[in-house]
């Protein structure tokens, strides 16, 4: 079933890496998978709060029908920008799309 951001993402999608979180290491340090995904950027400076009443500084923000969690990172244009806040948009069938928060890029 197609959702509303398909029919966007020929037009205004781009391709950026995700790289998702998948498990720890013996170190406790998390590892990471690494795909493809297409979503729509945008440049967006603004302060959200989290679930738990924390401020935190959103830098930009993406539309996906993929599903990344918090904690995970887009990379785009050489930069990887750590995901602090997921927006589900509920959907009669399930979900149609999330909007992904971004914080500060990283090289």
């Amino acid at each position: 079933m197609s959702t509303l951001l398909d029919e966007y993402l020929a037009g205004l999608g781009e391709s950026v890496t995700w790289k998702s979180r998948t498990s720890v290491d013996q170190y406790n340090d998390p590892t990471f998978s690494t795909s493809s995904i297409t979503v729509i950027w945008f440049d967006d400076y603004r302060k959200i709060r989290t679930e738990g009443g924390e401020e935190l500084e959103q830098f930009a923000y993406a539309m996906t029908s993929s599903a990344v969690e918090v904690g995970d990172y887009l990379t785009r244009d050489g930069y990887s920008w750590p995901v602090i806040g997921i927006q589900k948009t509920p959907f009669w069938s399930g979900e149609q799309f999330r909007v992904v928060n971004l914080g500060m890029r990283m090289v």
